[in-house]
């Protein structure tokens, strides 16, 4: 059965629609990415003071005094595990655009193909 012209620029739409979601979807990757390894990176250097190290945090466009090192360390984790989580969640959000997209890809290059024999071959 083939598709008629109409369906086919439904096709290419749709493949336009998952191509703008898919790189959508790697910027918010690549972001959670860059989140995750400034959050590992803060967390060894935690690690390599003393307890009693002042600390500060950014706040806006100020530097606030930590009062509890321990607790910042904490939160720190929790922010990393939380991206962690929402970085699996992006990166097979992605694995599914990239399968649907390259299925997309597929069936309009069939029906190409399709299109350009069809009048000589079926008549």
């Amino acid at each position: 059965m083939s598709m008629s012209q109409e369906d086919v620029q439904n096709q290419v739409a749709k493949a336009q629609q998952l191509q703008q979601q898919l790189q959508m979807v790697m910027q918010q990757k690549q972001q959670l990415e860059a989140k995750t390894e400034d959050l590992k990176i803060a967390l060894e250097e935690l690690e390599r003071i003393d307890d009693d190290t002042e600390l500060y945090q950014e706040v806006g466009e100020i530097l606030v005094k930590v009062e509890d090192n321990q607790e910042m360390k904490e939160e720190l984790e929790e922010e990393k595990e939380s991206a962690e989580v929402r970085l699996k969640s992006l990166k097979s959000k992605e694995e599914k655009l990239q399968e649907q997209f390259k299925d997309i890809q597929q069936q309009l290059s069939q029906q190409m193909g399709a299109m350009q024999q069809g009048p000589t071959g079926g008549q």
